[in-house]
């Protein structure tokens, strides 16, 4: 468990700065953040682990680990500056003999199961993991135990979670000022709308704005009839080997979603979260709500004239790095994370339950 220093850097009990690992080097485990508009800004803001481990301060990269031995060479030449004595392994079995506080599980989508499997077994106790939690159900249910069993706290990067109009609209929504939400509809195109990389960010966010439980899916799978019940990629590679998908889904209290990742639309996300007196979109306009407020009785003439303002989040942290300041800080609390294992689990029920619906030609199947 980590407690907070005066100075803010996050520690360990014994008072040392967190030693982290990253199980991973591609871009988005290894690359440098961008430069910012003007040096004085410091920045862009981080994308990458590494970045966002950087950008947190009072976490010490002190392991990585890739397949590849050009890849480590090559994060030791790009980080040698911040952290001079990173260990750099090929083989994960060997890093993680390592202590490490905390672990970021950055491999192909088919092998974050296993690599959490064996974080856990090395008694780590703080992960952080790239999405789809895992592509089994059955193993994401055996994780959940485990996880459980170790005390630990782990959470997968959904990174939508912690966009600050994401927050606000969620924030909206349980205020209860627009009313009761009806239906979520998100639409996310482009050739990486894959269902279990894309795709898994936007069921998530669905269930994470209905702000409620999941219960029966209807769905198609785009240009993939014969696909099956079971994960057929690469590990993210090549899209074509991971179908577009789009997915009704229902919830509980009469909500319904309406989730669509087509590889053949326009790479753009619209988000629209309706209620009984207005609704919140999030688009590449930016992010507003609509008042229509009931006069009455819903009668014609009874409702008012649309009001339209800005949705204004007021922010300094986004994206990942929230996610992973949010991870430190519940495990130190002892409490769940947004994008915890458990609300990662429904995703990985939601992309089992479009398959079977696939499979039996778009008909209703329950959530497991």
């Amino acid at each position: 468990m980590t407690v907070r220093s005066g100075n803010g850097d996050e520690q360990s009990p014994s008072g040392r700065r967190i030693r982290a690992g990253i199980i991973g080097l591609s871009w988005i485990g290894a690359d440098r953040a961008g430069a910012a508009s003007l040096p004085v800004l410091g920045t862009a803001p981080p994308y990458s682990h590494a970045s966002t481990f950087e950008a947190i301060g009072g976490i010490d990269v002190v392991a990585v680990c890739d397949l590849s031995k050009r890849a480590v060479d090559e994060f030791r030449r790009r980080w040698a500056s911040v952290w001079p004595h990173t260990m750099t392994f090929t083989d994960v079995d060997d890093m993680l003999q390592h202590e490490l506080d905390l672990v970021s599980v950055v491999v192909p989508d088919h092998l974050h199961g296993d690599m959490i499997r064996r974080c856990l077994d090395a008694g780590v106790r703080i992960i952080f993991g790239e999405k789809p939690f895992t592509t089994d159900l059955t193993e994401a249910d055996e994780l959940l135990r485990l996880i459980e069993a170790a005390g630990a706290t782990v959470a997968v990067n959904h990174t939508w979670r912690w966009r600050p109009e994401v927050v606000e609209a969620l924030a909206i929504i349980r205020s209860g000022s627009l009313g009761p939400v009806s239906h979520v509809t998100i639409e996310a195109g482009g050739p990486r709308a894959m269902l279990f990389r894309n795709l898994s960010h936007f069921l998530d966010v669905a269930v994470h704005l209905a702000d409620s439980t999941p219960t029966w899916v209807s769905a198609e799978l785009e240009d993939a009839d014969d696909y099956g019940l079971s994960y057929r990629g690469d590990g993210g590679t090549d899209p074509q080997l991971d179908p577009g998908a789009t997915a009704l889904i229902g919830f509980d209290g009469g909500i319904r979603a309406y989730v669509s990742g087509c590889k053949r639309s326009s790479a753009d996300v619209l988000i629209s979260v309706a209620c009984r007196e207005g609704r919140i979109i999030i688009d590449a306009l930016g992010a507003r709500v609509i008042e229509t407020r009931r006069a009455s009785d819903g009668t014609p003439g009874s409702v008012s004239r649309p009001v339209v303002s800005p949705l204004g989040p007021r922010f300094t942290v986004t994206g990942m790095r929230a996610g992973v300041e949010d991870l430190i800080d519940a495990h130190r609390r002892g409490r769940e994370p947004s994008g915890s294992a458990r609300s990662a689990r429904t995703t990985v029920a939601l992309i089992d339950a479009v398959l079977r619906s696939h499979a039996a030609g778009g008909g209703r199947v329950a959530v497991s």
